[in-house]
């Protein structure tokens, strides 16, 4: 999410500046150099020899000749050119578990669900999410060196530095690097995050919530999570838990939730509490085969028209909306995102949204019901995207070297380069 609006001064300053020019480039396909000046700060040479350099790198194009009035030179459109990169997403949750290719817009070349053989095995779990996404790369992509880059969402948490997992309540992984991990078997940069995070990221980036610079996103699985983003920038917290709206108190001397606390908002308004709430018990065997119980359990009890069902659902959704009313108000963001498969269902999404409009929220608020929101997978490369490519990061030698257009073709274009 992290991209400058303003010129950035000194010799460093180009990569941030292009992140800016891509960033609207994406957000307003079409526009032209002497808006891209006016949004960024910069000045129009400066925005024409960023735009040269992306061109030649193919992954920004020109889309014609715009529509305008007087004499003088006429503007140019400029876009993404979307075909022009690709970037891997990794998702490793209890029930979705699977790796995508994208393009630069963030379209989906292919994807493909992974079976594993034992999902409590971080390393052999790894391992086989790595082949399926190498097979999708060998598959689908001619010029390898055009892969800017990965995302992975997990079903976890990290501690402060981002890469170590630092508890994961369902998968039950131990504590391990796993950005350490994910490099050993890509040679590509890595982008991870939580599964919540992930998501809020993408659709901020590249889904329904293109260019909102403030959001709350809530994930409402058999657990509840969530993320922040104000003015842009995802909100990490002292020590990176923010966003963890399951974990906010809603009921004094309340049932014991995962964490260990008592009277979570998860203990009243999850997944969870909807079983609990009809009478289906956890099963046993450990962490990941509770949460694989449980998670046959809810499948059908959202598949389920009886009545009991549910108002079991209408009142969880009520309980989520009621509590997370505070923070999202405390926050004023601008969109509020419900999803995973609680947010899909009608009933629990129509009590949510019924709930935050009673408590006065005004903000737009998008379901999953009602709204194409990101998949685990899909979200993951739209992290690598944001991280890899929308992003100062992003390292234009090896694309401006395979591009058709590139110095080797041209070797004045070098006059335009300051990588």
């Amino acid at each position: 999410m992290r991209g400058p609006t303003k010129p950035v001064p000194g010799e460093n300053a180009r990569p941030r500046n292009r992140a800016a020019v891509l960033k609207f480039a994406l957000e307003s396909p079409g526009i032209d150099r002497t808006r891209l000046a006016e949004l960024t700060g910069l000045t129009n040479p400066a925005v024409t020899r960023i735009a040269q350099e992306l061109i030649l790198a193919g992954v920004l194009s020109e889309t014609g000749l715009l529509d305008g009035k007087g004499r003088g030179r006429k503007r140019m459109g400029l876009q993404i050119e979307a075909s022009g990169g690709y970037v891997l997403g990794l998702s490793v949750l209890a029930f979705n578990t699977g790796v995508a290719l994208s393009d630069l817009s963030g379209r989906v070349i292919a994807q493909e669900d992974v079976s594993l053989s034992d999902l409590s095995k971080p390393s052999s779990t790894l391992d086989e999410i790595a082949a399926a996404a190498h097979r999708l790369i060998d598959e689908h992509v001619d010029h390898k060196q055009r892969v800017l880059g990965l995302g992975a969402a997990i079903a976890g948490y990290f501690d402060e530095s981002g890469e170590i997992l630092a508890h994961s309540p369902y998968l039950g992984w131990p504590r391990f690097n796993v950005k350490q991990s994910l490099q050993q078997r890509f040679d590509m940069p890595v982008a991870i995050d939580n599964v919540n995070r992930t998501i809020a990221v993408a659709e901020a980036r590249i889904g329904c919530c293109k260019g909102i610079r403030d959001l709350i996103l809530i994930r409402a699985a058999i657990g509840l999570g969530g993320a922040v983003i104000g003015g842009g920038e995802l909100l990490l917290g002292d020590r990176n838990q923010a966003g963890q709206i399951g974990h906010i108190p809603a009921k004094l001397d309340g049932k014991t939730c995962v964490c260990g606390k008592r009277g979570c908002l998860t203990t009243v308004a999850s997944g969870q509490a909807v079983l609990e709430s009809l009478g289906l018990n956890s099963g046993s065997g450990g962490k990941l085969a509770q949460a694989v119980n449980d998670g046959e359990h809810l499948r059908r009890v959202l598949q389920s028209t009886k009545a009991v069902a549910k108002d079991a659902l209408y009142e969880a959704g009520t309980a989520l909306g009621f509590h997370s009313a505070g923070a999202i108000l405390l926050n004023d963001p601008k969109v509020v995102v419900l999803t995973g498969p609680l947010g899909r269902n009608a009933d629990y999404s129509k009590a949510f949204t019924e709930q935050l409009r009673e408590a006065g929220v005004t903000a737009e608020i998008f379901t999953a019901h009602s709204h194409d929101i990101l998949q685990p997978a899909t979200a993951a490369a739209g992290l690598a995207l944001s991280s890899h490519f929308y992003s100062p990061s992003l390292n234009l030698w090896p694309l401006i070297e395979s591009s058709p257009t590139s110095v080797a073709s041209d070797p004045t274009a070098t006059q335009a380069l300051v990588l």
